[in-house]
Parts: structure tokens; sequence; C-alpha cells
């Protein structure tokens, strides 16, 4: 098991995978297939389809044909159309969406995000009577609105109707809209029920158009991407479409964007995910979203740079504001009783816009729920998140009375609170954890999709992956487990060393290990451990040099009794007195050096660590060593002769001798008139051939006089294990063979421990 998470090891079908092999799907693409549970053909279609699929039916959804009708009925009367969008990137890309599928049909429409920090999300009551009293007659919100019960009603008093499109959670009142497009209404029965906020107005879109508008598609994968909603069924179809648009034709908005990033290769969901979607939701977290607009919009190329280059300005400010804030709640926890407590809760004067993510960090660094607060007029209004499937939205509503207000699901939610309910909350959360960890194990289960070792870690591996594209949630990249590697070397990175980097070997090779995150988590991986590495495979791009390398998802430190201290040329006097040090030649009881041969007379003795300073002669010691019982065994096992190296015996070169033997007119060999030629027949040396005459003459095949080799007229089939030299010979090769050319990892593994 790894230091974060319970593994759970793929057990694979082996008859699909033979038949997804006959379909030239690679062996590993069809593990990762079925370690995923998909066992049949029609679902394994469904992931490399190159069909342009259109999804489901949009009017399958419910309300839609009552919103087709309602919109077109406003077009054609030419009323006001307002979208109501959010300022994350999800609700930005919705929201263009939707005002160019409008603008297309000759709507007259306009839009409306809120201010983040001055009005919060979703409808609001100000913001509603104001747009209706401009003379707007139907609003359509985008990623909102399904808990805009009271917003509704006075949109429908000011004569104003509202169609709802949103996929967040539905309460238990509804609104009262002239419709509802919601994929899990509870009236209706869609297909899909997991489409990001863009992904609904996309099916509006495509109802409203009559085809399918694929040229909207970018739109639809970078919010979808974004939201971090399931890469699966429809939204597979709509981001791995949207990625092919934006790569064949960006809008120009974006094309300014990725040059500001130095971005020149292939989009994919990674680019969207790390370069695109956080930078349009910096927009939003450091200023009105409604910038996001203009931007995605842009037709001018010198317009849509200026916008790009303001778009990056906020993404710095977003950073340093938000490195400021985690150092400041740091330096709050460390320096009060906080960091004792099971949830941390820290306040100050910081910026709204980015408290989710300062509350992320902090659950990274201290592995507890965090709730992350600006203090302002007696109210503190934040960000939670929690951790170890610890559902915070519930254990909050518990006691939703010292709440003003709050929304969120199990591990992250926003809420408000006044400052004199502090403590109160504080000392519930606290107990609800503790809990929490009472009846509960502290590690989420992880899927392994694939087992293998560091030297089948190539480019060829990697690329033969890229078939399962786009990866996301519920469908991520492939976590691969790289068993029995060695930890070469170690050290952090970052501005304050707050990364991790590991590199890994194994006899063949290495590879570069890095996390951003969790590096506390795994301090106790020390170089020269063995472990077994859970993580994903990518390419590291860096001064125009490739490299493969390897994400850290999770890490097992091998628990083995035997430790390597080989080849390293150990100083044996920094041994403890205590400890049992073994050899063929050193005795020394009074300070426990012992021999092997004296192995037997420790049997009562209890020694926590043993050291091997050199190779016994068998592999029988080594039982008798595991059955002492220690903690550890270090192997040094410095010789200053290997026999194996030394003694070229073998039974083919047995059988070569007695061949030659045999083919003698007279069945004998002088052995000082011939012994080049045999030596060069051989391929061996003269203390060699002294050891085979030996065995031969024990075996009673020959007989050795005056230097001469003599047939046994008599000889008959022999099994060389009744020769003591060849069984000498043959144990002494093993053991070394064992403890000088195996990896510490399959040395355990050989020796059952």
């Amino acid at each position: 098991m790894g230091i974060k998470y319970n593994w759970i090891y793929p057990n694979y079908d082996e008859n699909f995978i033979k038949e997804l092999e006959s379909y030239s799907i690679s062996k590993n693409i069809a593990k990762i297939l079925n370690a995923r549970n998909i066992t049949d053909m029609t679902s394994v279609k469904k992931y490399f389809s190159d069909e342009y699929e259109e999804g489901y039916d949009p009017f399958l959804m419910h309300d839609m044909q009552k919103a087709v009708d309602r919109i077109n009925e406003a077009i054609e009367n030419e009323e006001k159309i307002l979208v109501y969008g959010d300022y994350d990137a999800d609700g930005i890309t919705s929201t263009v969406l939707l005002v160019e599928t409008l603008i297309s049909m000759g709507a007259n429409v306009s839009s409306y995000i809120p201010n983040r920090f001055e009005e919060g999300y979703g409808p609001n009551k100000e913001a509603f009577t104001k747009i209706i009293d401009s003379g707007i007659t139907l609003i359509i919100t985008v990623d909102n609105g399904i808990a805009g019960v009271e917003e509704v009603d006075l949109a429908n008093e000011l004569g104003c109707d509202v169609i709802v499109t949103d996929h967040h959670k539905i309460q238990d009142t509804i609104p009262n809209a002239y419709a509802i497009i919601h994929p899990e209404h509870p009236e209706g029965n869609y297909p899909f029920r997991k489409l990001a906020g863009v992904g609904v107005a996309f099916k509006l879109a495509h109802a409203l158009l009559e085809i399918f508008p694929d040229f909207l598609l970018d739109l639809v994968a970078i919010g979808t991407i974004a939201d971090m909603v399931s890469i699966t069924d429809e939204n597979r179809i709509f981001v791995k479409q949207g990625l092919e648009l934006i790569n064949e034709d960006p809008r120009i908005g974006l094309k300014m964007l990725l040059e500001l990033s130095g971005i020149d290769t292939k989009i994919d969901e990674q680019t969207v995910g790390f370069y695109i979607a956080p930078k349009l939701n910096s927009i939003g977290r450091m200023d009105s979203a409604k910038l996001g607009l203009t931007f995605l919009m842009a037709e001018d190329p010198v317009t849509a740079r200026a916008l790009a280059e303001q778009i990056e300005q906020y993404n710095i400010e977003r950073k340093q504001v938000t490195e400021d804030i985690v150092k400041d709640v740091i330096s709050k926890i460390e320096n009060s009783d906080t960091k004792q407590k099971n949830v941390i809760m820290v306040s100050g004067e910081y910026h709204e816009g980015v408290l989710g993510i300062v509350a992320s960090n902090i659950v990274e660094k201290y592995q507890k729920p965090v709730f992350i607060m600006n203090e302002k007029e007696g109210v503190l209004k934040g960000s939670a998140r929690s951790i170890f499937d610890f559902n915070i939205y519930v254990a909050m509503n518990k006691i939703s009375d010292l709440f003003l207000a709050f929304g969120g699901h199990t591990l992250a939610a926003g809420f408000s609170f006044e400052k004199s309910n502090f403590e109160k909350i504080e000392e519930f959360l606290d107990n609800e954890f503790e809990e929490f960890k009472q009846n509960n194990d502290l590690k989420s289960n992880k899927n392994i999709d694939i087992v293998t070792s560091l030297e089948d870690i190539s480019y060829q591996f990697l690329n033969s992956l890229e078939v399962l594209k786009p990866y996301g949630m519920d469908f991520e990249k492939p976590a691969v487990l790289i068993e029995n590697a060695m930890v070469l070397n170690k050290a952090y990175f970052g501005s304050e060393k707050q990364y991790l980097r590991l590199t890994i070997a194994d006899e063949v090779g290495n590879l570069d290990c890095i996390t951003f995150k969790d590096s506390v988590t795994f301090d106790k991986v020390e170089k020269n451990d063995i472990i077994d590495l859970l993580c994903n495979i990518d390419k590291n791009n860096f001064n125009g040099r490739t490299k493969l390398q390897a994400h850290i998802i999770d890490i097992n430190v091998k628990e083995f009794l035997f430790e390597d201290l080989r080849f390293i040329n150990y100083d044996i006097s920094n041994i403890d007195k205590n400890c049992l040090k073994l050899s063929k030649h050193k005795d020394d009881k009074d300070n426990n050096f012992y021999q092997y041969k004296d192995i037997d007379n420790l049997i009562d003795k209890e020694f926590e660590y043993i050291y091997l300073l050199d190779i016994p002669t068998s592999k029988e010691y080594l039982d008798k060593i595991i059955n002492l019982k220690p903690k550890k065994v270090f192997l040094i096992c410095e010789e200053k002769q290997v026999l194996s190296d030394v003694y070229l015996i073998d039974k083919n070169r047995l059988i070569k001798l007695f061949n030659l033997i045999l083919s003698t007119n007279n069945k004998q060999i002088n052995v000082a008139q011939q012994l080049d030629k045999l030596l060069t027949a051989l391929k061996t040396n003269v203390d060699s051939l002294k050891i085979m005459i030996q065995i031969f003459k024990e075996l009673e095949l020959i007989k050795f006089v005056n230097n001469t080799i003599i047939l046994n007229p008599n000889y008959k089939t022999v099994d060389l294990k009744k020769s003591s030299s060849f069984i000498r010979m043959e144990k002494i090769f093993e053991v070394e063979n064992l403890l000088l050319k195996e990896s510490i990892a399959n040395i355990n593994k050989i020796l059952e421990v």
C-alpha cells in the first residue's frame, strides 16, 4: 500500500485482452481499458471512434422544446434577450457560446456576468431588477440559476421570463422558471447527466440552430475541461472534437494567449487545463469577468493581443496574491495552536478571489480540512476544502443556523458567517473530523491501471497511450505502477524548495520523477530506498530537450529484510559493536564477529541487525540467518575473489571434457602434453580443469595416473549431484550469483522474505 492511498490492483480478463489484441489494440491499452471496467467491444468503440458523432438529441432534455419556442418567439418579436452568466471559465465560455448563437439567429441579445466581490455567484435581486428595468423581457441563465428561487419569482412579478440552463446540484425547491434545462431534472430522463454548464448551453444552441454546431465546440472543450466534469460519454465527444477545432482554427484571442505562454505544440486537454482555463478563471478572480467575453469574441488581432496581455497580467497577479496569502496563512498556523486542531480555520484581510486556491494549498500541506476566510465588517466569508472524503458540506449543514450562507459538495464549499460564531463552528467541525478519523480509513482508494517495471517505460510505451486521449475526470491519465526501483537521488526544487524530484533506477536505466504537491507527504522516502512508484508518465520539454518523466501519484517504500550496502566501499568500522557481523574468515566473538560455520551456535542469541561482510559458501547459510529472526540483514558482500569468475565450470564443459576423452583412440589424455589444447577446447583455465578432473574421479568415471586421464571402461551414466566437489561449486556459484548479480528486490523475493 502507498503512503497516500490504498492501492487497488487490476484484475484482468485475459480472454477480453486477447479479443482486443485481435482488433490491433496493444496489450497495454487493452489492460488499461479492462482495468477501468470496460468489458465489451461496444464500450471500447466509444473511446476510439473517429466519427463526428453528434451526441444525444437535445430535445430529450426536459423543457428543451418549450425553451426553443420561447426564444424563437422573442427573436421574432424583437424582444431584448439577456444571457446571465458566471465568472469562471465554464460560465464565461457558456455565455459566449449562447450569445454567439443568438446573434447568428438575429436576436437582440446582451450579456451580464455578476461581479464576484460585489454580487457573488448566481442570480441576485438587485441585478435582475436593473436588467428588467432596462427593457429585458427574457433572461437565459447559463452555468447558474438552479438555486435562484426568489430571484426567478421576482423576475416573474416584473413581467420577465427566465429560462434556466444549469448543471449544478438541484435543491429541494426548484425555481418557477419558464423553462429549466438541466441534465438531472427530476422530471427529465436525459441519457447523460454530467454535462458542464457550457455543455448544457451547447445542447440549447444545437436545438435552436437545428444543426450540430461543431464550430462552437472549442468553447465547450475549454469549459468542460475547466470545470473538471466527467470526461466520459457525450463530454468525451465534445472535448475530442473541440480540441481538434482549437488546433485547426483557434480563436484569435486564444492564439495570442498561447503565444504569450510560449505554447507552440499541439493543444491538448493538458494545455487547456494548465494554461488556458486558469487564465480565464483569473479574470473573475481579480476583476470583472466581462473582459473574458470580449476576449473570446474578439476578431481584431490588435484588440485580442491587448486583452491577452491583460489576462496574462491578471494571472501573474493571481499567482502572487495566492503565494502571499499562503505564506501568511502558514505563518499564522505555525505560530499558534491552530496546527494542533483537527480543522484549520484562518482569517485575515485576504483577496476573496483566490481563497479556494489557498485552501487547497493548505490542505495539501497539513492534510486536514481547511477554512480560509476574508474578514470584513464582522463577517467572515471564504472557501473550505476537505480531504479523505470527509463531507464538508454535510458537516456544515448540521450547523446551518450558524452560517449566513453556504453551499458546496463533499470536498469544497463556500460560506459566510458572523465572526461571533467562529469558536462554535470551529469546535463543532473539530469534533466532527475527530469522529470521522476514528471511524474511517484516512486513505482513499486508488486504482492501478497497469503494473510494470522501469525497463518497460519508454517513448514507445508513452506514445502507445496517445490513443486513449483526452484524459480528465473519470478517465484520468493511466496510473502506472513501476515496481522495485531504487531511489538514486532525492532533491527539492522551486523558489522555496517546495517541490520534490526523485531519480529512480534499475539495472538498465533511470527516470526522473516529480511532484508539485505532497512533497511533505513523501519526506520519509530516502536515497537508496527500494520503492514501488505509482505515477503518470509524461514528457518534459526544457531548453529544447525532451525526456521522459513521471508525475508522482504515490509511493510505497519497500520494507525488505535484506538491505543493500553492496558496491559502495562500506566502512565496517561504522557498524555498531552489538550487531552481528558474519564472514568466512574474521573471528572476534567479543565484538560479535563470527564465521558462517559457527552460525548454528548463535541460535539462542538475539541480534536486531546482521551484516554479511562477504559471501557465504552456500545459500543454506542465508536460510539459517533468516531463522535468527533479525530486523534487518545488510549485504556488504565484499569479495576479493569471486569464485564463479575464477572457476569456469559447468555441466556443458564437463560433458565436453568427457567427449574429448571418449574421442581418443586409447581413451586416455596426457594432461601435461595436451594442456593448451584442452584449455582452448573447454574455454577454461588450469584451476578449473583440476576441479573438473576431481569431479570425474569422485564419479568413478576416470582414473588419474601420472598426469594422465584414463577412462574407466566400466563407467556408467552418472548424476553430477553425486560429486561432492560439483555440489560444493554449484552452491558457491548459486549464492554468489544471488548476492552479487541480483537486485535487492529480487534477492528478497527469491528468499521469500
